[in-house]
């Protein structure tokens, strides 16, 4: 997924007084978990939280116990209405705006008329201050641009208005229909649709993990040392392949388990 093991292992939420104390652990509160097992959802990355070095530092057996009680935890809470609530209002947020109202000639021409006449009210307030001279000659001035409105209705200017409104609504209506397009196959209307898009990454990016590689120190002398991988392919792996390495095989079989029992059912529902 960048679905992320490692937001399970790192955001575990057990029941009872072993999931306190798996949390005190990791250093950990539930809404935090719950946060980051979200976050890593609708970013599809890893979301770290909690403490590695405290799981790191139990035993292959305990490892895969809070796999699996955090990997069910994590999909309760994707199954939750709260969850649901909460990916709508993302997938809302991130969606384009609303394709905007159809316009036709006439409004466009009302709304140049209402100006030109707002206008002309807001100069007759100053009359007392012109000569009659200058209002016959204002009054003259308005009475052409009214026919040129009447001429404008009527003839090419209507013609090549109504030939620009219909280009820009094309305009709008592709590049609308795109945004949707691109929302959908970011985040589709059914939440579970998303769910097994990230379970299908995770089982795929973890199916070749190389327990037996072989981790060299790098960096220079004097600091502390980073290991990477020997064999530079795997150097270049993602970051979700190397933290299944550092979880450890055990774990990470769980973990492919429980997604591949996961998305299995979804599949069993009808989602692709």
């Amino acid at each position: 997924m960048r679905f992320t093991i490692v937001i399970a292992l790192l955001c575990t939420c057990l029941a009872g007084v072993a999931a306190q104390d798996h949390l005190a652990t990791l250093g950990i509160s539930e809404g935090r978990a719950r946060e980051a097992i979200f976050d890593s959802f609708m970013a599809n990355s890893v979301s770290l939280a909690g403490k590695p070095a405290a799981f790191l530092a139990q035993s292959p057996q305990a490892r895969v116990a809070m796999v699996n009680f955090a990997l069910t935890m994590a999909r309760a809470y994707v199954e939750s209405d709260d969850f649901k609530k909460r990916y709508a209002d993302h997938r809302e947020a991130n969606g384009p705006d609303p394709l905007p109202p159809d316009q036709g000639a006439d409004e466009i021409f009302a709304k140049e008329r209402a100006n030109f006449e707002a206008q002309v009210e807001g100069m007759r307030k100053l009359f007392d201050q012109i000569t009659p001279q200058q209002v016959a000659t204002l009054e003259k001035g308005w009475a052409e641009m009214r026919q040129r409105f009447d001429d404008m209705q009527k003839g090419d200017r209507r013609k090549d208005i109504e030939a620009m409104l219909k280009e820009q609504r094309a305009e709008d209506v592709k590049a609308h229909d795109e945004a949707v397009k691109a929302l959908d196959k970011a985040f589709p209307a059914d939440s579970r649709a998303l769910v097994a898009s990230r379970l299908k990454n995770f089982l795929d990016e973890t199916k070749d993990v190389a327990f037996e590689a072989t981790l060299v120190d790098a960096g220079p002398d004097g600091r502390p040392k980073k290991k990477v991988f020997a064999d530079a392919a795997l150097e270049a792996k993602s970051a979700q392949w190397k933290l299944c390495f550092r979880a450890g095989k055990p774990a990470t079989d769980a973990a492919r388990a429980f997604a591949q029992k996961w998305l299995t059912d979804l599949q069993a529902q009808g989602i692709r």
